[in-house]
């Protein structure tokens, strides 16, 4: 009899797990083919309502361990369709209000960082050379197909020490 989604096998034999660089691990060693990793990533990556990865097939599942997202973006372009965000995956996503950055907390790094949301609840964290260069040459906001977005928040609590 197969499995059906809500009767699925789950499979604790394989170890599979991503990194804070979003270099992908089984049973401890790195993947080296990038195509492999990718193809768990477009295909096979899910997160369940309990924030909980797994790569899924319609018969088998498996759970991923993922220290902080599961991608990071490592560069950008400027388009006449606004900005374009590339993942280490090569997995390309146009800002905009479909495609937010929004920041929030990571455990993994103890603060706010902005993040963008790829698709189906998967987000990718700014990496910090890209994060660095749109702070240099956009300021603390980005605007892209007409929606803005903070790249930081201010605290409050830090004093000015010239006064």
């Amino acid at each position: 009899m197969k499995n059906s989604p809500d009767n699925m096998d789950l499979l604790g034999k394989a170890d599979f797990a991503i990194d804070l660089d979003g270099q992908w691990y089984h049973e401890g060693a790195i993947i080296h083919r990038k195509e492999l990793a990718r193809l768990f990533s477009d295909r096979a990556l899910k997160m369940d309502e309990e924030g909980r990865y797994w790569l899924q097939t319609p018969f088998e599942k498996y759970p991923v361990q993922v220290a902080d997202v599961p991608y990071v973006i490592v560069d950008y372009k400027l388009s006449a369709d606004g900005l374009e965000f590339i993942t280490n995956m090569d997995e390309r996503v146009n800002l905009s209000a479909e495609h937010p950055l929004i920041l929030r907390y990571s455990a993994a790094y103890n603060m706010k960082l902005p993040y963008i949301l790829i698709r189906n609840g998967l987000y990718a964290r700014l990496g910090r050379s890209v994060y660095y260069a749109l702070v240099e040459k956009f300021g603390a906001h980005l605007e892209s197909k007409g929606a803005r977005f903070a790249l930081g928040e201010l605290d409050e609590n830090v004093t000015d020490s010239q006064n």
